[in-house]
């Protein structure tokens, strides 16, 4: 079984997307209320006239290969990003940030390691 990508729910997907678009630095691909980032593995779809919960308990990781270039890139390009905290590292051993999208959903980077299998 092999992880074919995510897809999260919102009741505002032009304004998701255009968030992941500044995040992930890639158009999507638009059919109607979908947006898929192929690169990313991620989509954003509004279903509509579903009321969407706040309340979310779900995290998406990526791993980048430059951590604080990206930490300053999103700083730059999207000034009222929610950081929790600059790039730090954690006692598990990971080099990460994390941030909320403009629908409350937590968001991680995490620097690759060099010699982490891929």
């Amino acid at each position: 079984m092999e992880l074919y990508g995510l897809c999260i729910d919102t009741d505002n997907a032009p304004r998701l997307a255009a968030f992941y678009e500044a995040v992930f630095q890639e158009k999507p691909v638009q059919e109607g209320q979908h947006y898929r980032f192929e690169k990313a593995q991620l989509a954003v779809y509004d279903p509509g006239q579903v009321h969407l919960s706040k309340d979310k308990n779900v995290s998406v990781m990526y791993t980048v290969p430059d951590l604080l270039f990206e930490y300053a890139r999103l700083r730059r390009e999207l000034s009222d990003l929610a950081i929790d905290s600059p790039p730090k590292r954690r006692p598990w051993g990971a080099f990460s940030f994390w941030f909320l999208d403009p629908d409350g959903n937590r968001i991680s980077l995490m620097e690759q390691k060099a010699d982490a299998p891929s």
